[in-house]
């Protein structure tokens, strides 16, 4: 901690758990080296994770009592940064690691661009053929991808995941978190989305990069055509369902490209789940489940706007 920089004393990562893989500890070490304080919002894990004793009083765990969603545990961990202190917040899922000056990287990119809330990194999959991509609107009805590989300095792009993001905490503070009604999938999505009505940029920065998990990633092939199942459960397809078609009804008249991305996506995950994962037929329930009350909410939430 000793050599970081000003700014990098000033950043607290924020960790949420729910019983993390093995290694955990070895990986906030690693963060440690980045930051300033780290803090981990414990969602209920079956047992409490185990920390560094090397960094015990830069490290505060955050016992949340039960699993309350990503959503929630993110805010109060953020809540705690910027209550002690810390001008940004990294957010990290359990089984990220940020390579070497990922975060001065981060810190030090896109001065260029105006209002930025959000940067985020390349992200290394474990699969070496999955590129890093982010969407970019390409007019009001379409849009392409930006992919880091081809970019030479940060850009703006549509939105980003959430594990590797580091947040202007004076904008969280003004504008607030993340939305708790949401639970877990697409939490990062509608809080880029979110931030960019009210006019602020997220920046994808290619030297900066994180390497990340993506669920059980395996290469199959589609009539001829690479693919790569993740294996959600069938509880994350029904929220990913459901949190698509509330956030459909939010966002999709404002950001049509966006709504082409995440319905192509839509496509593409359920033709995988349903071809090449186990327990399909379930899946597929949870999907149609998902959906119905999606629906349901945003047929809600229309009602109260009429009273």
């Amino acid at each position: 901690m000793n050599g970081l920089s000003a700014s990098a004393k000033h950043v607290t990562a924020v960790v949420v758990t729910h019983n993390p893989p093995a290694g955990f500890a070895a990986r906030l070490e690693t963060v440690l080296q980045q930051v300033g304080r780290v803090i981990v919002c414990d969602n209920g894990s079956a047992h409490t994770p185990e920390l560094p004793q090397s960094h015990a009083s830069n490290i505060h765990l955050l016992d949340m009592g039960e699993n309350r969603g990503i959503a929630a545990a993110l805010n109060a961990g953020i809540a705690q940064a910027h209550a002690q202190g810390a001008t940004h917040a990294l957010l990290l899922d359990h089984d990220s690691t940020p390579a070497a000056g990922m975060v001065e990287a981060l810190l030090n990119s896109g001065k260029s661009v105006a209002n930025v809330a959000i940067r985020v990194p390349r992200i290394r999959y474990g699969h070496p053929q999955i590129r890093c991509r982010w969407p970019q609107a390409y007019g009001r009805w379409r849009f392409r991808f930006a992919y880091a590989d081809n970019m030479s300095t940060a850009q703006p792009v549509d939105l980003a995941i959430g594990s590797g993001m580091l947040l202007d905490l004076s904008i969280w503070h003004r504008h607030g978190g993340f939305d708790e009604t949401l639970f877990i999938d697409l939490v990062d999505t509608e809080y880029c989305l979110y931030l960019r009505r009210l006019g602020y940029a997220v920046v994808a920065v290619p030297q900066a990069e994180l390497q990340h998990s993506l669920g059980e990633v395996q290469q199959r092939r589609l009539l001829g055509i690479k693919t790569y199942p993740t294996h959600h459960s069938a509880a994350r397809h029904y929220t990913i369902n459901r949190n698509r078609i509330v956030l459909s009804y939010r966002y999709g008249w404002r950001y049509p490209n966006w709504l082409a991305y995440e319905w192509l996506g839509a496509v593409k995950l359920a033709v995988k789940a349903l071809c090449f994962e186990p327990g399909r037929l379930r899946k597929l329930g949870q999907m149609v489940r998902g959906t119905f009350h999606g629906l349901q909410r945003c047929r809600a939430s229309a009602l109260r706007n009429s009273v």
